[in-house]
Order: C-alpha cells, then structure tokens, then sequence
C-alpha cells in the first residue's frame, strides 16, 4: 500500500467518524429526544468515534515503521572461511 493509498483510507474513515459525532451533536442541537435524555453518552460517543480513527492510525504507522525497520536491519555477513591447510605443498 502506497503512502498516498494509506493516506486516502484514513481520511475516508476520519471522514466517516466526524460525519457520525457531527450527526450526534446535531441531533442534540436539534433536539432529539432519545439523544436529549442521553446527553453524557452522546458526547462521549462522538468522541470515541473520532479518536478511535486516530488511535488506530498511529498504531499502524507504529507497526509499518517497525516492520520497515525490521526489514532494513540485516545480519551482518560471514567472514570468508580460513583454510588452515598448506597451500601446494
């Protein structure tokens, strides 16, 4: 997946999750009245709708930046053998 890829699918989901809380807000401003009776929770919703996205996106750039750096780290190579036999003797 390209950084561009990654990049379009997080906002798209960001996106989704601020369209959900800013429909839950909005239903309070409106005044809903199954979300006026649950106020605390609508709230605490909207919120976890949009950090949830962002959590998830710093633990996959975690986990991408700790593969790329498991790929780049590589043992070192073997020193060529030593022939403790004489050469022609």
């Amino acid at each position: 997946m390209t950084v561009s890829d990654w990049l379009k699918a997080r906002s798209v989901e960001l996106g989704a999750s601020l369209c959900t809380a800013a429909v839950l807000v909005g239903g309070l401003a409106v005044g809903v009245p199954f979300l006026v009776d649950r106020i605390p929770e609508v709230f605490l919703y909207s919120f976890c709708c949009v950090a949830a996205v962002i959590v998830r996106a710093v633990i996959d750039l975690a986990v991408r930046a700790t593969v790329l750096a498991a790929r780049g780290t590589r043992p070192a190579t073997a020193p060529a053998a030593i022939r403790l036999e004489p050469a022609n003797a």
